[in-house]
C-alpha cells in the first residue's frame, strides 16, 4: 500500500473549478490543475532511448481516516501497457512516466523532466493488498482503461511537478445519466511532435459527446491489432493515437452557471481509447469501470463517499 503523505497530497489534489479563468474561456475549469495531472508515457528502446508514446493522468483517492491524505493514482488507457490484450507488436523495454520539474533553471540545459519507472508486466483484475508494482484493469475486458498505484516517497523525491484529480471531481451517477449527445468536453494529452523538448506541453482539444452505443464498438490499437470490442462512448473531437489515456472532462458553458446537456460543474468522465483519423471522431472508456475497478481492489480506508448520489428526498 502507498498512501501519499500530507504534504504531496495538499499540493497535488487541487480542485478543476475553484479557480477557473473569468473572462478568457467558456469553460470554467482550472486548466493549470489540468496540465499538472496530465502525464506523459515514453516507452524505452533496446538502446535505452526513450521515444514519446501516449499520455495518462493522476487522480487522488482520500482516506477515510484523514482527509488530507490519500493514494496517488496513474491513469491511462489499457492497450498502452498490455500488449496482450491490444494484439500490437511491441519492442519496449519498459515505459517511464514523464514529469515536468518544480524548479527548472532557464540558464542550464538540462531538461525539466523527470522519469518515473511503471510496471512492465501483466495487469491484474485485483490486487490485495495493492501496491506500486503492477498494472490494473476492470473486470470487464472490454474496457480500454488501466491504472497503477505510484509510490509518492518516490515521486516527491524526484522533485516533480504534479497536480491531481480528485475523486470529488468524478461525475455522481445522476449526473453522468444526463450527459449525451451534444454535452461539451475536454481533454489534454501529447501530441508527437508537439510534446516539447525540455518540459511536458499538454495540448487542449475541445468537442462534444457524439453518441453513446449500447452495444460494443469494434476497434484496433494498431492496424495489425486484435479486433477489440470496446464499451466506448464516441466523442467528435479531432483528438489522435497520442492523447491514448488522456482524460475526457465534461466542461460545463453558458450564462449565469447555466449548463448545456449534463450537470452544472466540469467532472472527469473517460479516459480517451482510440481516435478515427480523419473523421474527428474518438473512442472513450467510460469513466464509471475506472470507479468500479477502483472500489473492487479494496485500498484500505479509500473514501469514495463524494460518488455517492444526491438524495432528491422533499424535492418538488
Amino acid at each position: 500500500m502507498y498512501p501519499i503523505s500530507r504534504k504531496l497530497l495538499m499540493g497535488a489534489v487541487l480542485c478543476l473549478i475553484c479557480a477557473p479563468v473569468i473572462g478568457q474561456s467558456a469553460f470554467p475549469v482550472n486548466y493549470d490543475v489540468i496540465r499538472k495531472s496530465v502525464v506523459f508515457l515514453y516507452s524505452k528502446g533496446a538502446d535505452g532511448a526513450t521515444q514519446p508514446d501516449g499520455t495518462g493522468f493522476l487522480i487522488g483517492v482520500p482516506l477515510r481516516s484523514s482527509p488530507n491524505t490519500g493514494y496517488l493514482i496513474l491513469v491511462t488507457a489499457r492497450h498502452m501497457v498490455d500488449p496482450s490484450w491490444s494484439g500490437c507488436p511491441s519492442a519496449s523495454q519498459g515505459i517511464v512516466a514523464r514529469f515536468n520539474k518544480k524548479v527548472l533553471d532557464p540558464n542550464e540545459a538540462a531538461s525539466g523532466t523527470v522519469d518515473y519507472d511503471l510496471p512492465n508486466g501483466p495487469p491484474s483484475t485485483s490486487n490485495d493488498p495493492p501496491t506500486a508494482n503492477n498494472w490494473i484493469v476492470s473486470r470487464d475486458d472490454s474496457v480500454d482503461i488501466a491504472f497503477t498505484l505510484l509510490d509518492p516517497a518516490k515521486v516527491e523525491s524526484l522533485g516533480a511537478d504534479i497536480g491531481a484529480i480528485r475523486i470529488a471531481d468524478f461525475p455522481r451517477p445522476d449526473e453522468l445519466s444526463r450527459m449525451n449527445t451534444g454535452s461539451q468536453v475536454m481533454s489534454a494529452g501529447l501530441v508527437p511532435g508537439a510534446s516539447g523538448k525540455q518540459r511536458n506541453y499538454p495540448v487542449f482539444k475541445f468537442g462534444y459527446i457524439s453518441s453513446r452505443p449500447e452495444e460494443k464498438v469494434s476497434w484496433k490499437a494498431c492496424p495489425v491489432g486484435s479486433e477489440l470490442h470496446g464499451t466506448q462512448w464516441m466523442i467528435a473531437a479531432s483528438l489522435v493515437y497520442g492523447n491514448s489515456g488522456s482524460p475526457i472532462l465534461f466542461v460545463p458553458v453558458g450564462f449565469g452557471g447555466v449548463s448545456f446537456g449534463g450537470t452544472g460543474r466540469a467532472v472527469l468522465i473517460g479516459v480517451q481509447s482510440n481516435a478515427i483519423v480523419g473523421w474527428d471522431i474518438a473512442g472513450m472508456a467510460p469513466i464509471q469501470f475506472l470507479i468500479d475497478s477502483l472500489k473492487s481492489i479494496n485500498l484500505p480506508d479509500a473514501d469514495f463517499s463524494a460518488l455517492a448520489p444526491i438524495s432528491h428526498r422533499g424535492a418538488i
